[in-house]
């Protein structure tokens, strides 16, 4: 995926189709993409930021930047839960959820594919041996199908040379796009680290411990004057927190809150300090044990900011886990129909 600066950006992109019933009819999609070349054109010539005080902020967001821009997650099969959340005009809250396990086929450099999900569980209830099984078999043929048309297509041209000097990235960002459509009127709502990346001031709050490694907090807000694409303006209403890793200079969390001139609560409860309000988005990475950095939680929370974002009145909230790496021959791509990834 080409960014506006021409950038290629490795992505995953979860969609969760909404259709006249915002949380019942909810789907996902997940599409990835290969890199085509060994060094993204985002890290050539990066070099490692110091972070003794003073921190050379710039730098370091630089470093965060490309360390982020991996393609890691089109080697792995992993289980997602999708939650969807929405309030009615009472206040009342209704929550559901699906939960899938995601095959991704094997993908030549420089080329796209779309995963194949499977439902294993809605609402907690896991689906019947027998359809499970019909689910998995019909899974592992369209993964065959998938990697037969990825072979016939036209590789993206390299970004950058073989002999070019720069850093290699330690985990995937992705960019996740939460889509509504309702009686002729449709709203969108688009997350990605890269983004308030380059449109965000970063100040270092403190230095803590966070499962056992150093993590650099700080705080941004949005630049003013930064154009953002339609699913994305809501990053101008938002104050919060970006925390980056201090030996791998990689973001491990984003949390992001609407200032309080910008907050929508509902008027039946008490009005939260800002610290106290749920997040209006938020994002969690996970170390893997290979030292690779993939998601582990994104939320975009429309439930409680419905006004936030672009139609979006429901939240949204997608974990990852199990994650198994698979082998990247063709002949090794198969569906267990005994087992999770």
């Amino acid at each position: 995926m080409r960014s506006n600066h021409g950038f290629t950006l490795f992505t995953l992109i979860l969609l969760t189709a909404l259709c006249c019933q915002p949380i019942s009819a909810q789907k996902a999609s997940v599409t990835l993409s290969k890199a085509a070349s060994r060094i993204p054109k985002v890290c050539e010539a990066v070099v490692p930021a110091s972070i003794d005080d003073p921190i050379d902020i710039p730098a370091l967001v630089k470093e965060a930047y490309c360390k982020g821009a991996g393609d890691m997650l089109t080697e792995y099969t992993y289980v997602m839960t999708s939650v969807g959340r929405s309030k009615d005009k009472k206040g009342q809250t209704k929550q559901e959820s699906t939960t899938y396990e995601v095959f991704i086929p094997t993908l030549k450099s420089g080329t796209r594919g779309q995963g194949v999900l499977v439902v294993t569980s809605r609402n907690g209830v896991p689906v019947r041996g027998d359809e499970l099984e019909k689910t998995r078999l019909d899974a592992g043929r369209r993964l065959e199908k998938a990697v037969e048309k990825n072979a016939t297509e036209k590789p993206s041209a390299p970004e950058t040379g073989p002999d070019v000097k720069g850093m290699s990235p330690l985990g995937m960002y992705t960019h996740s796009t939460t889509n509504h459509s309702s009686f002729g009127k449709s709203g969108s709502a688009a997350l990605a680290i890269h983004t308030f990346l380059k449109s965000c001031e970063l100040t270092l709050a403190r230095r803590e411990q966070h499962e056992g490694r150093e993590t650099l907090i700080f705080n941004f807000t949005p630049r003013p004057g930064v154009q953002f694409a339609d699913n994305e303006k809501y990053i101008a209403q938002l104050t919060g927190e970006i925390w980056i890793d201090s030996q791998d200079r990689i973001v491990t969390r984003l949390i992001g809150r609407p200032t309080l001139s910008a907050s929508n609560p509902s008027m039946s409860e008490p009005i939260p300090t800002h610290d106290d309000a749920p997040p209006a988005v938020y994002v969690e990475m996970m170390r893997l044990p290979q030292g690779i950095w993939l998601p582990r939680v994104i939320r975009i929370n429309g439930a409680d900011y419905e006004k936030l974002f672009d139609g979006i009145s429901f939240e949204s909230i997608s974990t990852f886990s199990n994650y198994a790496r698979f082998s990247t021959e063709v002949t090794d791509v198969k569906i267990n129909s005994d087992s999770k990834p």
